[in-house]
């Protein structure tokens, strides 16, 4: 039998894992060691604090209640090697600090799939310990926020600091920003409060998904408190979709799509027609307004698309020449890999023509990375782990449709991996799945 105290530091436990994903995306931080880009810094995160007390709660909690999970042994032992085999390339890294310091953030992602998958569980405590859906809807109202600050980005061409909110200005004079170059300037591309336009894309592709589920779901508005969680969810996903279009990212209009195909397929399997039809209606709307936001931007988006002008051609050309670094270096650490977060490190170290720091980044395939720094036997257990959970996921409607469109990000981008808000909100996801 549970005792109050144990049932109020359950809530409170619960509540603090809200706030966690709340407050996820901003990135407030205490900066250790500077580096010249933010693959090569050691910060203390503000969300990472927080993780941590939420872990230390959640274990004194299990252990009042010794309940089995339901994930699969193969999960759970594949898991555990990859977290091995990362351990071990650290020994190998000429950077140990920043190795330790990374390997520090992957065990934090692994205690977020942790706590989110055993607390959405029914069985734990004898009843679900997160509530998943609120879970998801504490996501979006953090990243309508982002939504809105990517939106006034482009519209103003300006990007303001603010550091205790973590963002960074972004000026569109300034080499190495992301930006859009045509015959009538640089244009800012929308960056949030993130690092990088194609990370507020992705992570606004696949908010969108959710997004999307939970409309097409909805029926009947019983309660004041349903009407006003689907009026969120309308003004959540417009504005979301304006600002996945400003943020120009190829790459996330690209997982956009395969997921809202994934969910297509998922429905028609499932025979359910009324949300079926919703879906679709939705999906139709999503274009005329896509159309509607494209029509006075056509020169950017013809940009993007066509990627004939010189700074596309020159990130087409990096892409090719990372990858080319990446078969290098495979070839002399086949094995051992360069040490997990010391990738940029060992390309700036082999590099006797030294450029600019941003030119320094780690290959834009997540699967590629993790081989180069982990080591062979990370890759391949990080591959028997994706394939399990994938097939002996709880079976989520959505599940399909978040697992694609994170292949797509990880075959063609890297900061799933390279970056820590990236690492923790792709565990984040699969805990959910």
């Amino acid at each position: 039998m549970e005792t109050k105290f144990a049932k109020f530091l359950r809530k409170i436990t619960e509540y603090l894992v809200y706030l966690f994903i709340f407050i996820l995306p901003w990135q407030v931080k205490l900066i250790i060691r500077p580096g010249e880009t933010n693959y090569s810094e050691i910060s203390l995160y503000l969300s990472h604090a927080l993780l941590l007390l939420i872990l230390f709660l959640f274990l004194y909690l299990r252990l009042k209640h010794k309940d089995s999970d339901d994930d699969s042994q193969t999960i759970v032992y594949s898991l555990a090697a990859l977290e091995v085999f990362v351990f071990i390339s650290i020994f190998f890294a000429p950077d140990k600090f920043l190795a330790f310091y990374r390997y520090f953030i992957f065990l934090n992602g692994l205690s977020l799939f942790f706590i989110v998958r055993s607390g959405t569980t029914p069985r734990s405590y004898q009843d679900y310990f997160i509530n998943k859906v609120t879970l998801i809807y504490s996501l979006l109202a953090s990243i309508f926020f982002q939504a809105l600050l990517g939106i006034y980005q482009f519209l103003t061409q300006n990007s303001f600091a603010f550091k205790y909110l973590g963002l960074a200005e972004h000026n569109p004079a300034t080499l190495g920003t992301a930006v859009i170059e045509t015959a009538s300037g640089r244009w800012l591309r929308a960056y949030g409060g993130l690092d990088h336009p194609n990370i507020l894309g992705g992570v606004l592709a696949i908010s969108l998904i959710f997004a999307a589920y939970l409309l097409a779901k909805k029926k009947m508005l019983t309660t004041r408190r349903q009407v006003w969680s689907s009026v969120f969810l309308f003004v959540f996903y417009f504005v979301s979709l304006y600002a996945l279009f400003f943020t120009f990212s190829r790459s996330a209009w690209l997982a956009l799509i395969v997921g809202f195909f994934a969910l297509l397929i998922v429905l028609i399997i499932k025979k359910d027609k009324w949300i079926l039809s919703r879906f679709i209606a939705l999906v139709f709307f999503s274009a005329v307004l896509v159309g509607v936001a494209a029509a006075p931007f056509q020169e950017l988006l013809m940009v993007r698309l066509e990627a004939q002008t010189r700074l596309e051609q020159k990130s087409i050309t990096e892409r090719q020449t990372y990858l080319s670094q990446a078969r290098s270096l495979l070839q002399k650490n086949f094995l051992s890999g360069v040490g997990i977060g010391n990738y940029s490190v060992v390309v700036g170290q082999a590099d006797n023509n030294k450029k600019p720091a941003w030119d320094y980044q780690p290959v834009h395939n997540t699967f590629l990375l993790l081989w180069v720094e982990g080591g062979i036997f990370s890759f391949l257990a990080f591959l028997v782990f994706i394939f399990f959970l994938a097939k002996n996921g709880r079976r989520e409607i959505f599940a399909w449709a978040i697992l694609m469109p994170l292949l797509v990000l990880m075959l063609i981008d890297h900061w799933l991996i390279s970056l820590p808000f990236g690492v923790i909100f792709f565990f984040l996801l699969l805990g959910l799945i």
